[in-house]
């Protein structure tokens, strides 16, 4: 695997956590949102609550986080961002086999690996403003020179084209470009290369299912893959960075 990431820059680990893991953590999301949501829209919270006793709650928590984008872009962004900080997601994915990833790819560094707080990503259809542009993890973080990162989709399986998932320019893990910054109301902060990466590049648009894993270097462009599916992509992204050259070597 470690060899494979050197060569093109990403591999997808299948199977990375059970049905159980991923299922543990649909349930939590939904108990957080109707925890966040209680405040300002109990009609959000109450849905939440029924959709905790239904078998097709994926489905419909899909449905529902469309009808909080729609309603308040605000609250929707503050669920995006906050949920990967709370200590039972941290739990569900802190296991023996991300341990050991990390440390055949940080090596000696894996002790002074910092985690980001993961974030949710949603691709629906016509929803521009949330979708990744062409983008490398590292220019958004220019002080650390090695990181890794971890996608991964929940509530539904994500096809290989079309379908909202990632698409990866293989073999691109290898310089930093150049780039323009963009930032829209109500959007994720582009930094967009100045090249033309599908001319330069191989592009690579991987089928995932519920529990695979697509992980990635900082230095590979990726972006969101156009969506035409009317269901939309819900995903959640993980990012381990280190920066070697601050540390003394012992």
């Amino acid at each position: 695997m470690i060899k494979n990431l050197k060569k093109t820059g990403f591999f997808v680990e299948k199977a990375f956590f059970s049905k159980n893991e991923i299922k543990k953590i649909e349930i939590l999301f939904i108990k957080f949102i109707s925890r966040y949501c209680l405040k300002k829209y109990k009609s959000i919270s109450k849905k939440c609550s029924k959709l905790l006793k239904t078998k097709d709650y994926r489905i419909n928590l899909i449905k529902l986080l469309e009808e909080i984008e729609k309603k308040d872009r605000k609250l929707f962004y503050g669920i995006s961002r906050d949920f990967g900080v709370c200590e039972g997601f941290k739990k569900i994915i802190n296991k023996n086999k991300l341990d050991r990833l990390l440390i055949k790819y940080f090596g000696k560094d894996y002790s002074f690996v910092q985690r980001t707080d993961p974030i949710m990503l949603f691709n629906k259809r016509n929803l521009e403003r949330l979708q990744y542009k062409w983008h490398q993890e590292s220019q958004f973080y220019p002080n650390h020179n090695k990181g890794l990162h971890f996608w991964f989709p929940i509530l539904r399986n994500v096809g290989t084209k079309n379908d909202g998932g990632m698409l990866l320019a293989e073999k691109s893990n290898k310089k930093n470009y150049s780039f323009k910054h963009v930032k829209l109301k109500d959007a994720w902060t582009q930094k967009i290369p100045l090249i033309d990466v599908e001319k330069k590049y191989k592009i690579v648009c991987n089928k995932t299912s519920l529990g695979d894993v697509i992980v990635f270097e900082s230095k590979v462009l990726h972006k969101s893959d156009q969506q035409t599916n009317i269901i939309p992509r819900v995903s959640f992204v993980i990012r381990f960075i280190s920066n070697s050259k601050q540390f003394i070597k012992l």
